[in-house]
């Protein structure tokens, strides 16, 4: 196997992808929930689910920000072995 072959077998590039994912749907799924808790008028406190908003937001870019550093590492073991 190439020198190349066997990096990209050793590193799991299909998991980093599938986390960043996990984490951009976790954060999508939570932004809905709080939007329905928000939207309701019987929700007693509308504060706590105010705040996850932000929190919903950071996981969803959390997520980008780990598939972004996976096509740069990628990219970057594509100019190193050209």
């Amino acid at each position: 196997m190439s020198t190349i072959g066997s990096l990209f077998s050793s590193a799991n590039l299909a998991s980093a992808q599938s986390s960043g994912l996990a984490a951009i749907a976790a954060g999508n799924q939570r932004l809905s929930q709080d939007a329905q808790q928000i939207a309701n008028p019987n929700s007693p406190d509308v504060t706590g689910p105010l705040v996850d908003l932000n929190q919903s937001l950071v996981l969803a870019e959390a997520g980008a920000n780990v598939i972004s550093a996976e096509n740069k590492m990628l990219g970057t073991l594509l100019d190193a072995f050209a």
